[in-house]
């Protein structure tokens, strides 16, 4: 009888001490994933790591803020409330051991990278005032459109095209000036304007524009606009549009400068001269000139009074041999 008392508190010991020796940390939970996002919530659930999980810490970060304790719950799925709409957040989960089960608690797991919806909205925004189409190539145009406004916020803008009395969307951006290419040469289009916001709403067409894109050119157009700034200063700014069929490069401008005017500095390009012979040579970021695109480069410099303004400006290695520049004055 003695023996069997002293086997039982013997096996209960040896018990006792093996589950005290156990130091495992629990597995990471699974990946968050969304299971339903409004403006305001965020649904998602996760697969439960295995060991002896009590519950889960749910961490919550709206990007770049730090990780934060949002809730402790004992299911794998979770809904974040009160959020703000339209903003990116991060969750991710901790999984929290059964006290006294020797288990620390996991690593995170990975974060859920999402957004909240929109809030609802039924109200378009606002016809845009104005359109207008410049810096017309043959095979490209930039359009711009005075801002919309909405009780949101405007999300972007798309560009309508007429064919045949009939419109269509064409070109959208996120910003109100666009850039439409891909045109024809010598090709009439009529476009307007559309701001839509978050929600998909879209405001009323603006009033339409038409513009005639140039034509294509046996030679680049050059224009050497002088600029003077008090008595003794001018800028000089030539611009190159290539409207040809190939691609301008190897080219520069020669120019008379009188040798009194002397360089302040150069923009986008090199300078130099011999006595009253001077020229500009493209720097690489605008040399060569794509197919119906333009570039512009130039100088500052001291000018005395009544001393006469560069002049007899001629663009070299163009495509048929030089072309003589149309000088401004502004």
């Amino acid at each position: 009888m003695a023996a069997l008392l002293l086997l039982a508190p013997l096996g209960a010991v040896t018990v006792s001490v093996g589950t005290a020796l156990a130091t495992t940390q629990l597995p990471t939970p699974g990946l968050p994933v969304e299971t339903a996002v409004t403006a305001t919530s965020m649904s998602f659930t996760w697969t439960a790591p295995s060991g002896p999980v009590l519950n889960y810490t749910v961490q919550i970060s709206a990007n770049p803020a730090p990780w934060q304790n949002l809730a402790t719950t004992a299911s794998t799925t979770y809904t974040a409330g009160g959020l703000t709409p339209e903003t990116v957040y991060m969750f991710r989960v901790i999984a929290n051991p059964v006290a006294g089960s020797g288990y620390t608690a996991s690593d995170p797991s990975l974060p859920l990278y999402d957004h909240t919806s929109p809030l609802v909205d039924t109200t378009p925004p606002t016809k845009p005032v104005s359109v207008s189409v410049n810096l017309i190539g043959p095979t490209y145009a930039t359009f711009a459109a005075t801002m919309s406004t909405d009780n949101d916020r405007i999300a972007g803008y798309t560009v309508q095209r007429q064919v045949n009395g009939v419109w269509s969307d064409w070109v959208t951006n996120s910003l109100n000036t666009i850039y439409l290419p891909q045109l024809a040469a010598s090709t009439t289009y009529t476009v307007a304007v559309v701001a839509f916001d978050p929600s998909g709403n879209r405001s009323p067409r603006s009033d339409p524009v038409t513009f005639t894109t140039r034509p294509i050119n046996a030679g680049p157009v050059c224009r050497a606009q002088r600029q003077v700034s008090g008595p003794t200063m001018v800028m000089l700014t030539v611009f190159v549009d290539n409207l040809t069929v190939n691609t301008l490069s190897n080219w520069n401008v020669t120019f008379t400068m009188p040798a009194a005017q002397t360089l302040v500095y150069s923009f986008n390009g090199t300078f130099s001269r011999t006595g009253d012979a001077a020229t500009l040579t493209p720097g690489s970021n605008v040399n060569p000139i794509p197919v119906g695109a333009s570039r512009y480069f130039g100088i500052f410099a001291n000018r005395p009074a009544d001393s006469p303004l560069p002049s007899n400006f001629t663009l070299n290695g163009a495509v048929t041999g030089p072309v003589s520049c149309v000088a401004t004055q502004i």
